[in-house]
């Protein structure tokens, strides 16, 4: 539980995350619900919540930013993916290589991402399972999502289901549906801090730091 020491200010103000295909109840199942990884790896896996639990985890207070122009610090806790990478043995250093992104779904269809798979290990991209010191809840993807905090949330898919390691990046829901950059990068613009209430100029590109704001 949060003791409090963890609360993101101004929380209630973000807008809401929670639309399409996430609507409604997730069909997750934690008793039997698997992160399934195959494709350019030496083994394919799959890894159980409780297995992901277990394994060396990190605490990160960083900021993600939507394409809708609005910015967010938050706590998140997870599993570094380079870790989880490497118990199917991935080449993390062959820069050919891109991570495609599953979701769960619902009735109503399923979300897909690709991202570069070397950028997002040395952005330290992780598997999310909490933020803010409670369980991920259903906006913010739950039961675990990848979290690359140099790219827009629309290219770090809710809800995941499997990652497949490939040598294609190709073009997501979102990309299809609204015609948002395959890249995903963050870009220089200027956006809305719901943490702090104000507005800033981001000169830069990819992670917004504190020196940014």
């Amino acid at each position: 539980m949060n003791d409090g020491s963890l609360k993101t200010p101004f929380l209630h103000k973000k807008p809401s995350s929670l639309r399409y295909f996430q609507e409604g109840v997730c069909p997750v199942d934690l008793i039997n619900w698997k992160l399934e990884i195959f494709g350019e790896v030496e083994k394919p896996v799959t890894i159980g919540y409780e297995e992901l639990l277990t394994m060396p985890s990190v605490d990160y207070h960083r900021r993600n930013v939507c394409v809708c122009l609005w910015s967010i610090k938050r706590h998140w806790k997870g599993v570094l993916l380079k870790d989880v990478l490497a118990i199917a043995g991935v080449d993390i250093t062959d820069r050919s290589l891109y991570i495609k992104q599953n979701s769960v779904g619902t009735v109503n269809g399923k979300y897909d991402s690709t991202i570069h798979l070397t950028s997002a290990i040395e952005r330290e991209a992780i598997l999310a399972y909490h933020v803010d010191g409670e369980v991920l809840p259903l906006e913010n993807g739950f039961p675990l999502r990848l979290i690359d905090f140099g790219l827009y949330l629309y290219k770090c898919v809710k809800c995941l289901a499997t990652l497949e390691v490939t040598r294609l990046n190709e073009i997501g829901y979102w990309e299809k549906y609204a015609g948002y950059s395959v890249d995903g990068t963050v870009l220089p613009k200027k956006y809305y801090a719901v943490d702090i209430q104000r507005k800033f100029l981001f000169k830069g590109t990819g992670e917004v730091k504190d020196a940014d704001l």
